[in-house]
């Protein structure tokens, strides 16, 4: 539906911001349901993060190999969704680059995805 990302040959954190962009740009020219129900997925991934580490202090003070193996569960649960809920795919990508970036330790960058991210989630707040 949204494609797959090329891996790039410059750095890892500007190859991250143009992908997320371009899939944002995707999602703002799109239906506003498929923006809902991405929204509503970040949602549920972001519930289950603090459920699982509380607070993003926890996250960051983990060893970077945990970080890692969270960043493949999220990898595993994209591939598992991409089939029949392409949509709760696409919120796996870009809460994986949220995190990514938190693993990485840009700030910026950081605040650029929770932006972002943020705006979906607010679209995707069924109780609104």
């Amino acid at each position: 539906m949204f494609g797959h990302f090329k891996k790039r040959t410059n750095s890892h954190q500007e190859g991250l911001r143009e992908d997320f962009d371009k899939l944002m740009s995707s999602l703002n020219r799109g239906n506003p349901t498929v923006r809902m129900v991405v929204g509503h997925s970040i949602n549920i991934v972001n519930t289950a993060f603090v459920a699982r580490f509380g607070r993003l202090d926890t996250f960051r003070n983990l060893p970077k190999d945990e970080k890692l193996k969270y960043i493949a569960s999220l990898t595993k649960a994209e591939e598992l969704a991409s089939k029949d809920h392409p949509e709760a795919s696409v919120a796996f990508v870009l809460f994986k680059m949220w995190i990514a970036a938190l693993t990485e330790s840009d700030d910026e960058l950081f605040s650029h995805f929770s932006k972002g991210i943020a705006v979906l989630s607010r679209e995707g707040d069924l109780g609104a």
